[in-house]
């Protein structure tokens, strides 16, 4: 087979993980993938050659977004020089709408085929781009069902391909060796952090999340606790949250967040991947999400949506606790926690039936990343 040559645009570390997958998958159908784009180190281990690595873009917030405006533009136009030297046959978009939509409109000026895979949520907020993103992608590859309606009245062909993590989860460190390889005892509760990829979802997250944890070990003396972190992350944090760190006993966890959440026993996490990792790991949650004053303003006149995580917003009796912006205080996210560790509590089994609902509503007959590489290799001809 020829050689297949794509540009692939992931902005965050769990799309460029995504990204990885659909390259392996298209070597293991007997493809030969010639890839460039921005993502990270899980797509240069699978052969992709960065024009830039996603810490670059990793802002949040509308507010901080115009911040880093200029950079953006420098970075589009060496994108545009590249994609017009190198004439890739496809581009794959993975999320990431406010930056992936501009290299969209580039591709088009450029005749260049569009794939976009795990479309953004604009049925959240700002539901008029629904009609921008078909205007400037050829087919799209959604991975939740419910995504299929609301394109249906757009004309471009879309399909439901399963939800890429399912295909993550055969992969994923034992309870048992992962606790052992950190030196956690498997015996002792354990409660993850997950405070966010961004610097400034951990300056908004980590200090909330550290002093809940101080109020649950006054609780329960027995608890252990470890944070997943990315290495930029961790190397941001401020000297009082290290002081906090060293006297909780956190483990600080690099490279392995779906094994940590997987041997915890419950999960304070920020909104965003993390939650639909934990429920189809079948881990309890708390979930919270606090960003700057004028970026929830803005946000919160513009969101239709009533929940911030994910399973909830998939299930009809949703349960997983949900705090946002003020609501988030050690306080409350210490006493739901605690009730989530309590094994006979209700809480604790209606979100352990939730995440088990969510994992069949989003398991397919084949693996997400399978099913992309197919759509990528008919777009490109070599199907």
């Amino acid at each position: 087979m020829d050689p297949i040559h794509l540009f692939i645009s992931a902005g965050d570390p769990s799309g460029e993980r995504h990204a990885a997958r659909l390259i392996r998958s298209l070597r293991d159908m007997g493809g030969s993938p010639v890839v460039t784009g921005i993502g990270g180190e899980a797509m240069q281990a699978a052969g992709a050659e960065l024009l830039c690595t996603q810490e670059r873009l990793a802002v949040m917030g509308l507010v901080e977004v115009v911040k880093h405006l200029p950079f953006f533009f420098s970075l589009l136009d060496r994108i545009r020089d590249h994609l017009s030297v190198h004439r890739p046959q496809l581009m794959v978009l993975i999320d990431f709408p406010d930056f992936n939509f501009r290299l969209a409109k580039i591709a088009r000026e450029l005749g260049i085929s569009v794939l976009y895979y795990i479309s953004p949520q604009i049925w959240a907020w700002r539901t008029g781009r629904k009609r921008k993103l078909a205007r400037l992608a050829d087919r799209l590859a959604v991975v939740f069902p419910f995504e299929v309606a609301f394109y249906r009245d757009e004309d471009i062909p879309v399909e439901f391909v399963g939800h890429p993590l399912i295909g993550e989860l055969e992969n994923v460190s034992s309870r048992e060796s992962f606790r052992a390889e950190h030196g956690i005892e498997p015996d002792c509760p354990l409660v993850g952090l997950m405070p966010g990829s961004r610097v400034q979802e951990i300056e908004r997250h980590m200090e909330l999340f550290l002093a809940a944890a101080g109020r649950m070990r006054a609780c329960r003396g027995e608890l252990r606790f470890a944070a997943g972190m990315l290495p930029h992350t961790a190397a941001a944090l401020a000297p009082e949250h290290r002081d906090t760190i060293e006297r909780l006993g956190v483990k600080l966890i690099h490279g392995d967040s779906l094994g940590l959440i997987a041997a915890s026993d419950i999960l304070l996490t920020k909104s965003g991947t993390t939650t639909m990792e934990a429920a189809l790991l079948g881990t309890p949650m708390v979930i919270s999400y606090r960003t700057s004053a004028l970026s929830y303003l803005i946000a919160s006149r513009m969101v239709t949506i009533g929940h911030i995580g994910m399973p909830n917003l998939l299930d009809s009796d949703p349960a997983i606790p949900e705090l946002i912006q003020h609501e988030v205080t050690p306080q409350r996210i210490a006493s739901l926690a605690l009730e989530l560790l309590d094994n006979d509590s209700t809480l604790r089994k209606r979100v352990l039936e939730q995440c088990g609902r969510v994992r069949r509503t989003l398991t397919t007959a084949k693996p997400a990343s399978v099913r992309v590489a197919e759509i990528v290799l008919e777009m490109t001809g070599a199907g």
